[in-house]
């Protein structure tokens, strides 16, 4: 039985629940959203030769189907499949049980608490496509988690197994795992000002194959979801653990938000040796027609977007280095020969029609520099989107 099969079979099970037990209030909502983009590219030279040239097109960034139930004041559960590119995968499949509404323990696939990424869907982010720095946060694993917080303190900690525990068996070789938390400290937070500062850290231990070989590895593509060719990359074949971490700002002041992070990445490699690599961006948007306050949301350490007929602007800078020059001149491993820097310079204006369906803009100038290429990359990339939510 596929993953689409059991979707359909959990939503008309806990429909037919719903219907037959209405004492037990139990309350089932349907979910979904579909996110379409346009892009076209201009690239110099060096990104020709080193990349080949870039495709104008229309894609699909996102398409969910899900849903969200509730018993009583206690239990939730939500489940969302996504078809992206004619594939169905395993998004948000979690059990949750709220001590109240500020202590809650989590178990099943969700995304990893690390960083402000982890507080925000694809459709609420501020650009179409995450900064490069984003790279570290791991997306969504298999595990356990507990969210604490009062006005002041936010606190979300847990374990998780590997990514490859959705799709290998361990007879393939040894998973790996992830330990993580995000503090989040609001030291001042009104009703239309304030900020907070976060910390996130996070362990891993590498994956291993029946070769004995373990690696933790990195693929930054360009900022788009069209053409979805790598930027740079870097996969080392020889780590045993990584720790990473991401200290984060994020303030509000009536319809002004401002957000910023910078990372820190530390592998530990076979013989001792280490690879260090950093990430870092700076992001500004506002409300220009039909202003109102931003709204922080306090479950996620997050900022709600608007959703009243505003306009909102966007400005931002980022850059990823996935260099270590000691380490790459000094060794010979393969997966080494596509690491680089990246910067990117973005602007962006998203139109909120209502609360449903949002039309958005983005421009964004990259360059990467590759390790062992005398030229510099260059990208421009102006995209489109059209999404819609229920």
């Amino acid at each position: 039985m596929n993953i689409k099969h059991s979707l359909l079979i959990a939503v008309t099970s806990l429909s037919a629940l719903t219907a037959a037990n209405a004492q037990e209030k139990v309350e089932v909502k349907v979910t979904g959203r579909a996110l379409f983009d346009a892009a076209t590219y201009s690239q110099n030279e060096a990104a020709k030769t080193q990349d080949g040239t870039m495709n104008d097109g229309i894609g699909i960034r996102d398409m969910r189907i899900g849903f969200k139930a509730y018993y009583g004041d206690n239990w939730y559960f939500r489940g969302d499949a996504s078809f992206t590119n004619n594939k169905v995968s395993l998004k948000d499949v979690y059990l949750q049980y709220s001590f109240n509404k500020n202590n809650f323990i989590r178990a099943g696939h969700y995304t990893v608490p690390f960083g402000l990424s982890s507080a925000y869907s694809s459709a609420s982010k501020e650009y179409l496509d995450e900064p490069e720095a984003n790279i570290y946060q791991p997306g969504r694993r298999i595990g356990i988690m507990h969210t604490i917080s009062n006005d002041h303190i936010w606190w979300q900690y847990g374990a998780f197994a590997d990514n490859s525990a959705l799709t290998t068996s361990t007879d393939k070789g040894a998973q790996g795992y992830t330990v993580a938390g995000r503090l989040v400290w609001r030291p001042v937070l009104t009703e239309g000002a304030g900020f907070h500062i976060g910390f996130s850290g996070m362990h891993v231990k590498s994956e291993s194959d029946l070769k004995g070989g373990s690696h933790i590895a990195y693929a930054k593509k360009y900022l788009t979801a069209v053409d979805k060719r790598n930027a740079m990359s870097l996969d080392l074949t020889d780590a045993r653990w990584e720790n990473k971490f991401t200290a984060e700002f994020q303030g509000i002041f009536h319809n002004v938000q401002v957000s910023s992070q910078y990372y820190w990445s530390h592998v530990n490699c076979v013989g001792g040796n280490a690879y260090d690599t950093k990430g870092f961006y700076v992001s500004a948007r506002g409300m220009i027609i039909n202003p109102v306050d931003y709204k922080y949301n306090y479950v996620t350490s997050g900022v709600d977007s608007p959703n009243s007929g505003n306009l909102e602007l966007m400005l931002g800078y980022g850059f990823l280095d996935l260099t270590d020059n000691n380490v790459l001149t000094n060794s010979n491993i393969a997966g080494m020969a596509g690491a680089g820097k990246m910067t990117d310079y973005s602007a962006g204006l998203s139109y909120y029609w209502n609360k449903y369906v949002a039309l958005r803009l983005n421009y964004h100038h990259m360059q990467v520099k590759q390790w062992g290429q005398a030229d510099t990359k260059k990208v421009n990339a102006l995209q489109l989107r059209v999404q819609y939510m229920f």
